[in-house]
């Protein structure tokens, strides 16, 4: 099976100067004309080497290297960067970042195809660790059956709709188990207005992330709805799935996936329209609250335009024009999506 590689390249003549000569050298190859559509294709095409130049419209080198590399599907595939001389100065932020290898610019053929040969060939030497069967083998709920029953069986607490289960910068002392009801993550941007960045439901475990980074709490995390949770001792949580590496497995990759959307919504939010914004939320939204291939999202439009990152207004339009057009029904605050196939199209 030949070796598929993706160029990433904003320059037309030096990304068709590269596809061909890999095409004769026996590779398929993969093209991309700036940094935004290199990760999507990236992430669709899952190839064997990435060649990434580093200054481009849209999304830069770097920023590309960054969200590739927090993704689990695309973290270990090697990374090569294309750099002007006069770039030379920044390589070492490349490396940092993770970067396998940089080929200047203009640079020789027999130099580049060397470059290719030996990353992918340290590649396939490297050993391999099948972690399929370990991300694979949890759910939500197996990962609660394995606590300690001192952990699932203490008193719960209760938390009424809006009112707030921890704030950021509070000395973190709990990971918190969802038992009902669900909430959302917020943080304040630097113009002092509230960002909704996730919504945790059932079988989530809230705060780990801000645990393990430090001595207090991440976001502010806050009842989205009448919620029960179980507060759990970090110390003696992080002791237990410690001596479990599924477990510890498992939360290291929920952690990963969180980052690698964060840096998604922060691309959606820099260059995509509103439509796409609001499908997107929408799209987040909906498998918690789907029954028989329906979902209807309790949410207020102050709510959505948080999570979509735009102002109210602007959503109460695009909204409008989403039932107008039958991609949602809406009903007093409730939005009804009964296909979400249309949402899909409408986001990719």
């Amino acid at each position: 099976m030949k070796n598929k590689i993706l160029i990433i390249e904003d320059n037309f003549d030096v990304r068709e100067n590269i596809h061909e000569l890999l095409v004769l050298s026996g590779y398929d190859t993969v093209t991309a004309a700036n940094g935004k559509l290199g990760v999507q294709a990236a992430l669709k095409e899952i190839p064997d080497l990435i060649l990434c130049d580093i200054m481009m419209p849209e999304l830069d080198g770097y920023g590309v290297l960054r969200i590739l590399s927090k993704n689990p599907l695309s973290a270990s595939i090697p990374f090569i960067f294309l750099t002007a001389k006069t770039e030379m100065i920044d390589m070492r932020r490349g490396m940092t970042l993770g970067a396998d290898d940089y080929i200047t610019k203009p640079f020789d053929d027999v130099e580049l195809l060397d470059t290719i040969e030996i990353r992918l060939n340290k590649k396939k030497s490297a050993p391999q660790v099948d972690t399929t069967s370990l991300l694979s083998f949890l759910t939500g709920e197996q990962v609660l059956d394995l606590l300690p029953e001192s952990f699932r069986e203490s008193e719960s607490r209760f938390i009424h709709k809006k009112d707030l289960l921890y704030a950021e910068g509070q000395n973190s002392r709990n990971v918190f188990i969802i038992k009902s009801g669900r909430a959302i993550a917020t943080k304040v941007d630097d113009y002092s207005k509230e960002v909704i960045l996730r919504l945790y439901q059932y079988p989530a475990i809230v705060g780990l992330s801000s645990v393990l980074m430090g001595q207090r709490y991440q976001e502010t995390v806050k009842a989205f709805e009448d919620l029960e949770v179980i507060a759990v001792n970090k110390d003696e949580f992080i002791q237990f799935i410690l001596h479990d590496k599924s477990l510890a497995f498992h939360f290291l990759h929920n952690i990963a996936a969180d980052l690698v959307k964060a840096d998604e919504k922060l691309l959606l939010q820099a260059y995509s329209s509103v439509r796409v914004k609001l499908a997107a939320v929408l799209l987040d939204l909906y498998p918690s609250y789907e029954s028989e291939g329906r979902a209807v999202i309790p949410i207020t439009r102050e709510d959505l335009a948080s999570m979509a990152g735009t102002a109210k207004e602007t959503i109460i339009r695009c909204l409008s024009e989403f039932k107008e057009e039958g991609l949602v029904n809406v009903d007093g605050s409730d939005i009804i999506i009964e296909n979400i196939r249309s949402l899909i199209d409408l986001r990719y």
